[in-house]
């Protein structure tokens, strides 16, 4: 397969190379860097610096000047090629004021929670979304540039080697672009990013979350009728704790209630056990599982009549099975279902006569894209999914529960995380999961149940024909600063070291010859 990147420059931005590296990486695939005359400006002075890596220029080799006899286009420039390759011209547009030396812009100043970017394809007349992704903005202008363009830098490698493979590649009809929106004044921008700035420094450092589980009347149909659930909570946890990702397992006569409970001090996740009696009420707390790194989501799953607990362990970069050694409170690690990687969330169930694995991951931002990998069995092997990931979406890839199925439907539930971590509840109706393929529509959003714990909701699983659910509130406490500033010296490390990791991967232009 032949594939031609055309660009404006041998110096490109980061994301771009990140994006041609990507498809010289793959097999039986020759890629042409073909550069095109009329260079857009990259940024520069103050914009490079306000923009960060993702902006930064790093060299190309061009290997020739022609297009022909390419099977399709990837076009990093503003033209509009009259060569119809037969798998036609792919681009990307970077939310409303695409081509503006620094991106998304518009969406920043106008207060939006999420930027859009789009990979199209032209062919002939007919123009399609090959995937369209929706990111949250946060506080740190660099962070969503990095995070975003990141995620679209690998797109384009995904679909050429599925289309290598003979696989279809998802698409939609694209409705016509709106007029380009002219970018705002430097100074809009930076206003608006300085109050986003100033906002999220605000939470971090005085801004506590805390978690509640409880229990509402109504099975897997109560998600799709439209009802407000009435939630039954738990007594409140004790200050600067939470508990949270409620599954609920009865076995060996015991109805028992798994959970993460979070202590702000000890700043790390363990999974505890409540036994409940006929009326949900807790009878016995135990803890269950605590290693030495942060553990929430405790997913159970039966294999071969055995209980085992998965839950999220990404700072050990695996998915973990923990088989029940004795019934709730006895543990023991047996294997890593996903060795190496960084999963969180990770949702477990059949499908059609094959097992699916649904998690989002650390490395890409952990609310913002779906990996799906499949199984003959659940102990593996594993095969991922060959267009992960298989939603980009702030607002709905990171799981919330395991799935469910209605009337012969299968359903999953995401986490809105677009205006807030753990904000809402949305509910996806699968039209479409097969080794090659995945398709769904969101039918329904829910808001976090009324009441206390009314300032989110990302969590629902089922106790037969009872939902079982978290919510959340915030509050300002003084004595969070003390573990911002931790935590902000932690992100500030974790920064310099991916600095220097780019510049390090990020490939020199040569210098000038003045002979």
């Amino acid at each position: 397969m032949k594939i031609a990147v055309a660009v404006t420059a041998r110096l490109v931005p980061d994301w771009q190379r990140r994006a041609i590296d990507a498809l010289r990486a793959l097999d039986a695939v020759e890629v042409r860097i073909v550069d095109v005359p009329g260079a857009a400006t990259p940024p520069r002075g103050f914009d490079a610096r306000l923009a960060g890596p993702a902006l930064a220029t790093a060299p190309v080799d061009v290997d020739r000047s022609d297009l022909a006899g390419c099977d399709a286009i990837l076009n990093f420039t503003a033209h509009a090629f009259a060569a119809d390759p037969p798998q036609g011209v792919w681009s990307f547009r970077l939310g409303e004021d695409s081509g503006a030396a620094l991106p998304f812009a518009t969406e920043i100043v106008r207060g939006d929670a999420t930027v859009t970017i789009v990979l199209e394809r032209r062919r002939g007349a007919v123009t399609e979304i090959l995937r369209s992704g929706r990111f949250g903005i946060p506080m740190w202008y660099p962070t969503l540039l990095r995070l975003a363009l990141g995620e679209a830098a690998r797109w384009a490698a995904t679909f050429v080697a599925a289309l290598r493979d003979g696989i279809d590649v998802p698409a939609v009809p694209a409705s016509a672009p709106a007029a380009r929106a002219r970018p705002p004044h430097r100074v809009a921008l930076l206003t608006a990013l300085g109050a986003r700035f100033a906002s999220g420094m605000r939470d971090a450092f005085f801004t506590v979350d805390q978690w509640n589980v409880g229990f509402a009347p109504g099975g897997p149909r109560a998600l799709l009728d439209g009802s407000v659930l009435d939630v039954r909570w738990l007594d409140d946890p004790p200050h600067r704790t939470f508990v949270a990702d409620p599954f609920v397992v009865e076995r060996d006569g015991q109805r028992v209630l798994f959970l993460e409970d979070f202590n702000y001090v000890r700043n790390r996740g363990v999974i505890d056990a409540l036994v409940l009696d006929g009326a949900d009420r807790v009878v016995r707390r135990t803890r269950a599982l605590e290693t030495a790194v942060h553990l929430s989501y405790p997913f159970p799953v039966e294999i071969d009549g055995e209980l085992y607990l998965m839950p999220e362990s990404c700072a050990a970069n695996e998915v973990a099975l923990y088989r029940c050694v004795a019934f709730p409170d006895r543990w023991e690690r047996e294997s890593a279902l996903l060795p190496g990687f960084d999963g969180v969330d990770t949702t477990l169930f059949a499908h059609e006569g094959r097992w699916w694995a649904f998690a989002t991951r650390t490395a890409t931002g952990a609310n913002l894209a779906l990996h799906a990998f499949h199984a003959p069995a659940p102990r593996g092997p594993w095969t991922a999914h060959p267009l992960n990931p298989i939603v980009v979406d702030v607002a709905c890839a990171r799981p919330a529960g395991p799935p469910f199925v209605v009337d012969g439907v299968l359903y999953r539930t995401g986490q809105d995380c677009s205006r807030t971590y753990g904000g809402a509840v949305v509910v996806a109706r699968v039209d479409a999961l097969s080794p090659t393929g995945y398709r769904e529509t969101v039918v329904r959003r829910l808001e976090p149940p009324p009441g206390r714990f009314a300032d989110g909701f990302h969590t629902i699983s089922f106790a037969g024909d009872t939902l079982v659910v978290d919510g959340k509130r915030t509050y300002r406490d003084l004595r969070n600063v003390g573990r911002a500033v931790r935590a902000l010296r932690d992100r500030i490390a974790r920064g310099l070291r991916r600095s220097a990791s780019h510049r390090a991967s990020t490939p020199q232009a040569p210098a000038p010859d003045h002979r």
